[in-house]
């Protein structure tokens, strides 16, 4: 087996473990601290993985910054923010398999995203993956197991589907403008780039989010402080996560490792059944296998 697959399984497992106590923490800290908890603590995970980088790498000096970086850097902080937070919230609503499921529709809009940036068209495969995709969040919206065009109709008009869309659409805009931020610096190779660009980003994270339950939610803020193990430990699969996608991406092209990452899905499942004792209906189990289907055609594309 080739390094990269075990490590894009860790980093796909470390991100279900981290979601799944963001979720856990949503009673003591409220939908912002178990937010913030992402951030804030991830912070000395995230710049001992930077250094060893950067010494292991035999790096001299940080690479070039520039504007650019800063303005797409800044975007992908924000959007990543944004998306946490949504995320969160939306678990008040759907169990966390079909909320994670919704968050990967980021693949979809990420490449609808650039193939407007790109001007491109889309092919046919490209159009099947949005078919199946759009069918997937369909059956992911459904409140119970009745299918009928009344129950789609109130569904995708329902507040959970708007969350769950604004959740996957500032994750893509993350996505690739974190991309866009790496590429923009001048020297390096992509694994010291994306670990600067994460380290960096992190820390302004972290201030926003403290600034902001600082100024509007104190309470919040007081128990993130307070509740620190459990914070830490979110902190730690949230470096854990960054650490294993950038390794991976390093490692081989992003295609494959996008597909083997869809294994999170699997983890979120036993999560959903095993430690939150959700359950699960027909109708939400087919549209995770159409959106499987629907991101492999994508990534393949």
């Amino acid at each position: 087996m080739e390094l990269w697959i075990p490590i894009a399984i860790l980093a796909a497992l470390s991100q279900a473990i981290r979601t799944a106590i963001q979720r856990h923490m949503k009673g003591p800290l409220g939908d912002y601290g178990a937010s913030a908890i992402r951030f804030i603590y991830a912070i000395p995970f995230a710049w001992l993985w930077f250094s060893l980088v950067f010494y292991g790498g035999g790096e001299n000096a940080f690479p070039s910054f520039n504007t650019w970086f800063f303005v797409w850097m800044t975007f992908g902080a924000i959007a990543q923010i944004t998306f946490t937070v949504f995320l969160v919230k939306l678990f008040s609503y759907k169990n966390f398999l079909v909320g994670i499921a919704f968050s990967k529709t980021e693949v979809l809009f990420a490449a609808i995203i650039e193939a407007i940036m790109l001007s491109s068209m889309i092919n046919f495969q490209f159009g099947i993956a949005i078919i199946f995709g759009t069918i997937a969040m369909i059956f992911l919206s459904l409140k119970g197991s009745i299918f009928s065009a009344k129950d789609i109709y109130l569904s995708l008009k329902s507040y959970s589907t708007f969350i769950g869309l604004l959740s996957a659409i500032t994750l893509a805009v993350s996505v690739i403008t974190f991309r866009l931020a790496v590429n923009s610096l001048e020297s390096g190779d992509f694994l010291f780039r994306a670990t600067t660009t994460a380290a960096i980003a992190v820390v302004g994270q972290a201030i926003v989010m403290i600034v902001y339950l600082m100024m509007y939610r104190k309470n919040e803020l007081i128990a993130v402080l307070k509740l620190w193990k459990p914070g830490i430990t979110a902190g730690f699969f949230a470096a854990i996560t960054t650490a294993s996608w950038f390794s991976a991406f390093a490692l081989y092209t992003a295609a494959p490792v996008r597909a083997v990452g869809q294994i999170e899905l699997i983890f979120s499942l036993a999560i959903t059944v095993f430690v939150f004792h959700q359950k699960i209906s027909r109708i939400e189990t087919f549209g995770v296998l159409l959106l499987i289907i629907s991101i492999l055609l994508v990534v393949f594309d």
